[in-house]
């Protein structure tokens, strides 16, 4: 009877302690989700299987990192399978659709559109990078240091530096590209 008790207290543990992972991680999870997959029921899907698989190792966390990091390691594996579960089913992959949220304010009408036009074009940038290169871009906005991704994902911090700036100049390009494209 004692041993059902220790396990039921470990499995209660063990919930209490995904739910609180879950609620306080769950928008920056669905942003990494939408550096994979572009459909709002794919992305969906793929926060469900990041959760699934969280859920699998909780028992198995070490704290040896942050439990962000830990968690954002997680998502990344389980989004280049399930990406890539998606592109041999044929389907497209896109960019962040709505994956990166911009801070609001006040704006007059014509700065709202114009912001809009701007984000719009940022995110069709995004859309053209490889999917690490988004990916980097995403676990960048998100905060994490680059001791943070270079656990996730798996590159050297001086690697990432570099990438980081190579993407910052591609995107640079691709919205100066947009913008004259668009003054035509």
């Amino acid at each position: 009877m004692a041993i059902a008790e220790a396990e039921t207290q470990v499995e209660q543990r063990r919930k209490a302690e995904f739910l609180r992972l879950y609620e306080r991680y769950r928008p920056a999870l669905g942003r990494l989700a939408g550096a994979y997959v572009d459909a709002t029921e794919d992305r969906e899907d793929l926060v469900q299987e990041i959760a699934a698989a969280v859920w699998q190792a909780l028992p198995n966390f070490r704290a040896e990192a942050s439990e962000r990091t830990w968690l954002y390691r997680i998502a990344h594996n389980v989004a280049l399978t399930a990406s890539a579960k998606l592109r041999t089913r044929g389907k497209r992959e896109a960019g962040p659709a709505e994956a990166v949220d911009f801070p609001s304010a006040e704006r007059t009408a014509e700065q709202q559109v114009l912001a809009d036009e701007k984000r719009q074009m940022l995110l069709d940038a995004i859309r053209g990078l490889a999917p690490v290169d988004r990916q980097l871009v995403v676990l960048h906005l998100e905060g994490l240091s680059y001791g943070e991704m270079e656990y996730v994902a798996g590159l050297s911090e001086g690697a990432l530096a570099v990438r980081l700036t190579r993407i910052r100049e591609r995107l640079r390009k691709a919205i100066r590209a947009k913008e004259v494209g668009d003054e035509r």
